[in-house]
């Protein structure tokens, strides 16, 4: 175990509301110590894991979803300094098509809507995740479903400063580099009232907040209580993605 005092290294330990978590993140192996400053992305690194190790650690460690989709395209487990810190999973996303708004430069826009006119419960927030609403919407297009992928689940089992932004980075290039569909944007999901770490990641790493979904148990699944809630819906155009991986390299 490095040596560093504590005024400049951060010391990982399971989270002291769990206990002894017994999850494959804080199991095996003892807490390392990581120095405060070095370059968090030349020490992150993503691998494949498998269904049972992803479902444990979202289990233990998601905020509000601790279990699985049924069909997934990939598992992703998220390494520091070779020690699992997280997961990430992606999967097809539950819809047949989507309308993308884009602004005068081409970047994506929200849905029109006005702050004053959402529902009460998530206009705290939309004022943190959504881009300017007085956007011009100048031109849309329908995509199909099958040109999404959904990361059904991020989740980090470690609190480090700036590590959700860099592990999501390293498993976005990784899936699509193993990508063979035509893959066009990335999707994912944030309950409304959620303000962790991984939405700042999502923001720095060029997803956009395009709006949101109303509560609703869905008539052809099991209900869960996730469901009643509002969710914020991000998308990250795959050529966005692609280039934040080549300005990570360049910048190295």
């Amino acid at each position: 175990m490095s040596t560093h005092s504590a005024s400049k290294s951060f010391q990982h330990r399971p989270p002291a509301d769990t206990g002894e978590c017994s999850c494959p993140i804080h199991a095996d192996g003892e807490p390392f110590t990581a120095p405060l400053g070095i370059r968090f992305a030349d020490h992150v690194a993503v691998e494949p894991i498998d269904r049972e190790t992803a479902a444990a650690v979202y289990e233990a460690h998601h905020s509000y979803m601790g279990s699985l989709p049924s069909v997934n395209l990939a598992h992703h487990g998220l390494y520091f300094q070779d020690s699992l810190v997280g997961a990430i999973t992606y999967r097809y996303p539950l819809i047949s098509k989507k309308r993308i708004r884009y602004g005068v430069d081409g970047q994506l826009c929200p849905e029109p809507v006005s702050i004053a006119s959402l529902p009460a419960e998530i206009r705290a927030t939309a004022r943190q995740v959504l881009p300017s609403t007085d956007t011009q919407v100048v031109d849309s297009e329908v995509v199909s479903g099958d040109s999404l992928v959904e990361a059904a689940r991020i989740c980090m089992g470690v609190r480090m400063p700036n590590l959700a932004s860099a592990a999501l980075a390293r498993s976005q290039e990784r899936f699509l580099q193993a990508d063979d569909r035509d893959t066009r944007f990335l999707l994912t999901w944030v309950r409304s009232d959620y303000e962790g770490a991984m939405v700042r990641a999502l923001k720095d790493k060029g997803w956009t907040c395009t709006g949101y979904r109303e509560p609703g148990q869905a008539s052809n699944r099991e209900d869960k209580p996730i469901r009643e809630r509002y969710k914020w819906r991000f998308l990250c155009p795959v050529d966005t993605a692609r280039e934040q991986s080549t300005l990570a390299r360049w910048s190295q």
